[in-house]
Protein backbone atom coordinates (compact mmCIF):
# COMPACT_ATOMS: atom_id res chain seq x y z
CA UNK A 1 0.00 0.00 0.00
CA UNK A 2 1.20 3.41 -0.56
CA UNK A 3 2.51 5.15 2.54
CA UNK A 4 0.37 7.86 2.52
CA UNK A 5 -1.85 8.18 5.24
CA UNK A 6 -4.57 10.91 6.83
CA UNK A 7 -4.18 9.67 9.89
CA UNK A 8 -4.88 13.14 11.83
CA UNK A 9 -8.45 12.67 9.77
CA UNK A 10 -9.74 11.35 12.45
CA UNK A 11 -9.04 14.01 14.78
CA UNK A 12 -11.38 16.58 13.42
CA UNK A 13 -13.04 16.22 16.57
CA UNK A 14 -10.59 17.63 18.72
CA UNK A 15 -10.27 20.73 15.96
CA UNK A 16 -13.16 21.61 16.16
CA UNK A 17 -12.88 22.22 19.76
CA UNK A 18 -10.02 22.52 20.98
CA UNK A 19 -6.28 24.09 19.17
CA UNK A 20 -3.21 21.49 20.24
CA UNK A 21 -0.98 24.68 20.64
CA UNK A 22 2.83 24.03 20.35
CA UNK A 23 3.64 26.30 22.89
CA UNK A 24 3.48 26.93 27.10
CA UNK A 25 0.70 25.11 28.47
CA UNK A 26 -0.41 29.12 29.80
CA UNK A 27 0.04 30.56 26.66
CA UNK A 28 -2.75 32.58 24.83
CA UNK A 29 -3.99 31.31 21.91
CA UNK A 30 -2.58 33.82 19.38
CA UNK A 31 -1.90 33.78 15.96
CA UNK A 32 -0.18 36.59 13.28
CA UNK A 33 -3.87 37.42 11.62
CA UNK A 34 -5.94 38.41 14.75
CA UNK A 35 -8.96 36.63 14.00
CA UNK A 36 -7.92 33.09 12.69
CA UNK A 37 -6.36 30.57 14.82
CA UNK A 38 -4.61 27.97 12.81
CA UNK A 39 -4.06 24.39 14.07
CA UNK A 40 -1.54 22.21 11.64
CA UNK A 41 -2.72 18.52 11.26
CA UNK A 42 0.14 15.96 10.68
CA UNK A 43 -0.10 12.35 9.37
CA UNK A 44 2.96 10.93 9.56
CA UNK A 45 4.31 6.91 8.45
CA UNK A 46 6.45 5.46 10.98
CA UNK A 47 6.87 1.93 9.21
CA UNK A 48 10.02 3.01 7.13
CA UNK A 49 13.12 2.54 8.49
CA UNK A 50 14.09 6.10 7.47
CA UNK A 51 12.68 9.05 9.39
CA UNK A 52 8.83 9.44 8.75
CA UNK A 53 7.35 12.29 6.41
CA UNK A 54 4.37 14.49 7.18
CA UNK A 55 2.71 13.32 4.12
CA UNK A 56 -0.37 14.57 4.82
CA UNK A 57 -0.50 18.14 5.67
CA UNK A 58 -3.99 20.17 6.43
CA UNK A 59 -4.32 23.43 8.26
CA UNK A 60 -7.39 24.25 9.92
CA UNK A 61 -7.84 27.86 10.56
CA UNK A 62 -11.05 29.08 12.51
CA UNK A 63 -12.53 32.32 12.71
CA UNK A 64 -14.58 32.64 16.07
CA UNK A 65 -16.22 36.25 15.02
CA UNK A 66 -17.57 34.58 11.43
CA UNK A 67 -18.29 31.10 12.66
CA UNK A 68 -15.37 30.14 9.25
CA UNK A 69 -13.70 26.89 9.49
CA UNK A 70 -10.98 26.09 6.79
CA UNK A 71 -9.60 23.51 5.40
CA UNK A 72 -5.86 24.10 3.44
CA UNK A 73 -4.05 21.10 2.40
CA UNK A 74 -0.49 21.91 1.32
CA UNK A 75 0.96 19.76 -1.32
CA UNK A 76 3.61 17.09 0.58
CA UNK A 77 5.43 18.06 -3.18
CA UNK A 78 5.91 21.62 -3.27
CA UNK A 79 9.46 22.49 -3.30
CA UNK A 80 10.34 25.06 -1.11
CA UNK A 81 13.23 26.42 1.16
CA UNK A 82 13.55 24.70 4.14
CA UNK A 83 15.12 26.72 7.26
CA UNK A 84 18.74 25.43 7.87
CA UNK A 85 18.58 22.52 4.78
CA UNK A 86 18.47 22.49 1.06
CA UNK A 87 15.83 23.29 -0.51
CA UNK A 88 13.38 20.26 -0.64
CA UNK A 89 9.79 19.01 -0.86
CA UNK A 90 7.94 20.19 1.73
CA UNK A 91 7.21 16.79 3.43
CA UNK A 92 10.86 16.69 3.81
CA UNK A 93 10.99 19.63 6.49
CA UNK A 94 9.46 16.80 9.46
CA UNK A 95 11.97 14.17 8.51
CA UNK A 96 14.87 16.44 8.60
CA UNK A 97 13.42 18.27 12.14
CA UNK A 98 10.85 16.64 13.11
CA UNK A 99 7.16 18.98 13.90
CA UNK A 100 9.69 22.30 14.76
CA UNK A 101 10.91 22.77 11.49
CA UNK A 102 7.90 21.51 9.28
CA UNK A 103 5.98 24.68 11.47
CA UNK A 104 9.15 26.35 10.41
CA UNK A 105 8.90 25.56 7.29
CA UNK A 106 5.43 26.84 6.98
CA UNK A 107 5.91 29.77 8.87
CA UNK A 108 9.15 30.69 6.57
CA UNK A 109 7.27 30.00 3.37
CA UNK A 110 3.68 31.15 4.10
CA UNK A 111 3.80 33.96 6.77
CA UNK A 112 1.45 31.62 8.90
CA UNK A 113 1.75 31.39 12.66
CA UNK A 114 0.69 27.97 13.48
CA UNK A 115 -1.05 28.05 17.07
CA UNK A 116 -1.23 24.55 17.41
CA UNK A 117 -0.45 21.15 15.91
CA UNK A 118 -1.57 17.27 16.52
CA UNK A 119 0.18 14.30 15.05
CA UNK A 120 -0.58 11.21 14.83
CA UNK A 121 0.83 7.92 12.82
CA UNK A 122 -1.69 5.48 11.12
CA UNK A 123 -1.49 2.49 13.54
CA UNK A 124 -3.62 5.12 15.05
CA UNK A 125 -6.43 5.81 12.86
CA UNK A 126 -8.58 2.96 12.27
CA UNK A 127 -9.04 3.04 16.59
CA UNK A 128 -9.81 6.81 17.01
CA UNK A 129 -12.72 6.54 13.74
CA UNK A 130 -14.36 3.25 15.67
CA UNK A 131 -13.96 5.05 18.84
CA UNK A 132 -15.94 8.17 17.44
CA UNK A 133 -18.60 5.60 15.60
CA UNK A 134 -17.26 5.47 12.52
CA UNK A 135 -17.49 8.38 9.66
CA UNK A 136 -19.99 8.99 6.76
CA UNK A 137 -19.39 9.62 3.47
CA UNK A 138 -20.22 9.58 -0.29
CA UNK A 139 -18.06 7.09 -2.73
CA UNK A 140 -17.53 6.62 -5.85
CA UNK A 141 -18.05 3.05 -7.13
CA UNK A 142 -14.60 3.13 -7.62
CA UNK A 143 -13.69 4.20 -4.60
CA UNK A 144 -15.97 1.43 -3.31
CA UNK A 145 -14.51 -1.29 -5.04
CA UNK A 146 -11.48 -0.02 -3.95
CA UNK A 147 -11.88 0.31 -0.48
CA UNK A 148 -13.59 -3.20 -0.42
CA UNK A 149 -10.42 -5.48 -2.16
CA UNK A 150 -8.50 -3.79 0.73
CA UNK A 151 -10.67 -4.78 3.35
CA UNK A 152 -13.92 -6.88 3.65
CA UNK A 153 -16.45 -5.32 3.29
CA UNK A 154 -20.03 -4.36 1.27
CA UNK A 155 -19.68 -0.75 0.76
CA UNK A 156 -21.68 0.74 -2.69
CA UNK A 157 -21.71 3.82 -4.45
CA UNK A 158 -23.31 6.54 -2.28
CA UNK A 159 -23.31 7.70 0.87
CA UNK A 160 -21.70 4.68 3.59
CA UNK A 161 -21.00 4.39 7.11
CA UNK A 162 -17.06 3.27 6.87
CA UNK A 163 -14.99 2.00 10.13
CA UNK A 164 -11.91 2.76 10.92
CA UNK A 165 -9.84 0.81 8.52
CA UNK A 166 -12.37 1.55 5.48
CA UNK A 167 -11.81 5.52 6.30
CA UNK A 168 -7.89 5.00 6.54
CA UNK A 169 -8.06 3.63 3.02
CA UNK A 170 -10.24 6.03 1.70
CA UNK A 171 -7.76 8.67 2.95
CA UNK A 172 -4.90 7.42 1.02
CA UNK A 173 -6.34 6.47 -2.18
CA UNK A 174 -4.34 8.40 -5.07
CA UNK A 175 -4.34 6.34 -8.23
CA UNK A 176 -7.85 6.51 -9.06
CA UNK A 177 -7.72 10.03 -10.56
CA UNK A 178 -4.92 11.42 -13.14
CA UNK A 179 -4.19 14.41 -10.61
CA UNK A 180 -2.98 12.09 -7.84
CA UNK A 181 -2.00 13.72 -4.81
CA UNK A 182 -4.80 16.77 -5.36
CA UNK A 183 -7.44 14.09 -5.52
CA UNK A 184 -5.86 12.63 -2.43
CA UNK A 185 -6.09 15.50 -0.48
CA UNK A 186 -9.66 16.48 -1.29
CA UNK A 187 -10.46 13.08 0.17
CA UNK A 188 -9.15 14.25 3.31
CA UNK A 189 -10.70 17.32 3.29
CA UNK A 190 -13.84 15.74 2.56
CA UNK A 191 -13.48 13.26 5.39
CA UNK A 192 -12.94 16.40 7.94
CA UNK A 193 -15.69 18.09 6.59
CA UNK A 194 -18.03 14.66 7.43
CA UNK A 195 -16.55 14.80 10.96
CA UNK A 196 -17.52 18.62 11.73
CA UNK A 197 -21.10 18.31 10.14
CA UNK A 198 -21.26 14.84 12.55
CA UNK A 199 -20.61 17.07 15.63
CA UNK A 200 -22.50 20.32 14.38
CA UNK A 201 -25.36 19.73 17.06
CA UNK A 202 -23.74 17.83 20.08
CA UNK A 203 -23.57 18.92 23.48
CA UNK A 204 -20.45 19.79 25.13
CA UNK A 205 -20.53 16.91 27.87
CA UNK A 206 -20.21 14.69 24.47
CA UNK A 207 -17.44 16.66 23.23
CA UNK A 208 -15.49 16.30 26.10
CA UNK A 209 -16.04 12.68 26.57
CA UNK A 210 -14.44 12.16 22.68
CA UNK A 211 -11.72 14.24 23.64
CA UNK A 212 -10.73 11.90 26.61
CA UNK A 213 -11.21 9.43 24.45
CA UNK A 214 -9.04 10.16 21.75
CA UNK A 215 -6.04 12.09 23.34
CA UNK A 216 -4.36 8.72 24.58
CA UNK A 217 -3.78 7.86 20.79
CA UNK A 218 -2.17 11.14 19.53
CA UNK A 219 1.00 13.32 20.50
CA UNK A 220 0.22 16.28 21.54
CA UNK A 221 2.27 18.71 24.28
CA UNK A 222 -0.72 19.70 26.16
CA UNK A 223 -1.45 18.36 29.10
CA UNK A 224 -5.35 16.73 29.48
CA UNK A 225 -6.29 19.72 31.70
CA UNK A 226 -5.17 22.34 29.01
CA UNK A 227 -6.87 20.60 26.11
CA UNK A 228 -10.26 20.57 27.88
CA UNK A 229 -10.05 23.92 29.04
CA UNK A 230 -9.74 24.86 24.99
CA UNK A 231 -12.31 22.46 24.13
CA UNK A 232 -14.63 24.79 26.13
CA UNK A 233 -13.19 28.17 24.70
CA UNK A 234 -13.99 26.90 20.90
CA UNK A 235 -16.98 24.89 21.81
CA UNK A 236 -19.35 27.26 20.04
CA UNK A 237 -18.14 27.18 16.83
CA UNK A 238 -19.80 24.16 16.19
CA UNK A 239 -23.54 25.51 16.52
CA UNK A 240 -22.85 27.01 12.68
CA UNK A 241 -19.50 26.42 10.92
CA UNK A 242 -19.35 28.04 7.66
CA UNK A 243 -16.60 24.87 6.35
CA UNK A 244 -14.24 25.99 3.28
CA UNK A 245 -11.70 23.58 1.86
CA UNK A 246 -8.84 24.31 -0.74
CA UNK A 247 -5.73 23.26 -1.48
CA UNK A 248 -2.39 24.56 -2.74
CA UNK A 249 -0.57 25.27 -4.70
CA UNK A 250 -4.06 26.30 -6.75
CA UNK A 251 -4.81 25.63 -10.04
CA UNK A 252 -2.70 27.58 -12.41
CA UNK A 253 -0.14 28.36 -10.11
CA UNK A 254 2.34 25.74 -9.89
CA UNK A 255 4.62 23.25 -12.77
CA UNK A 256 5.57 19.91 -12.63
CA UNK A 257 9.43 19.86 -12.31
CA UNK A 258 12.19 17.50 -11.62
CA UNK A 259 15.00 18.77 -9.13
CA UNK A 260 17.68 16.66 -7.57
CA UNK A 261 16.16 13.68 -9.39
CA UNK A 262 12.66 14.15 -7.62
CA UNK A 263 9.41 14.55 -8.87
CA UNK A 264 7.92 18.24 -7.44
CA UNK A 265 5.97 21.18 -7.97
CA UNK A 266 7.67 24.10 -8.44
CA UNK A 267 5.83 27.15 -7.96
CA UNK A 268 6.20 31.24 -6.91
CA UNK A 269 6.32 30.61 -3.66
CA UNK A 270 6.07 34.71 -2.71
CA UNK A 271 2.84 34.76 -5.59
CA UNK A 272 1.26 31.77 -3.12
CA UNK A 273 2.26 33.28 -0.45
CA UNK A 274 -0.17 36.59 -1.41
CA UNK A 275 -2.94 34.34 -2.54
CA UNK A 276 -3.06 32.66 0.79
CA UNK A 277 -3.05 35.05 2.72
CA UNK A 278 -6.22 36.51 0.38
CA UNK A 279 -7.92 33.60 0.15
CA UNK A 280 -8.22 33.91 3.99
CA UNK A 281 -9.71 37.33 3.86
CA UNK A 282 -11.65 36.47 1.39
CA UNK A 283 -13.12 33.71 2.84
CA UNK A 284 -13.42 35.33 6.46
CA UNK A 285 -14.77 38.61 5.33
CA UNK A 286 -17.42 39.64 7.78
CA UNK A 287 -20.89 40.45 5.80
CA UNK A 288 -22.47 43.83 7.20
Amino acid sequence: MKKTILVFSCLLILLCSVPMLCAAADSPVTSQEPHLTNILLVGRDNRQEEPARSDCMILCSFSPDTGDVIFTSFLRDLYVPIPGHRDNRLNAAYALGGMSLLQETLEHNFGITVDGCIEVDFTSFPTIIDALGGISLTLRQDEAETINRETPGTLREGEQLLNGEQALIYSRIRNLDPDGDFSRSLRQRKLLTSLLERYRNTDLLTILSALSDTLPLITTSFSRRDVLRLGIRLFPLLESPQITSQRFPADGTYEYETIRGMNVLATDLENLRIRFHQSLEDITKTIE
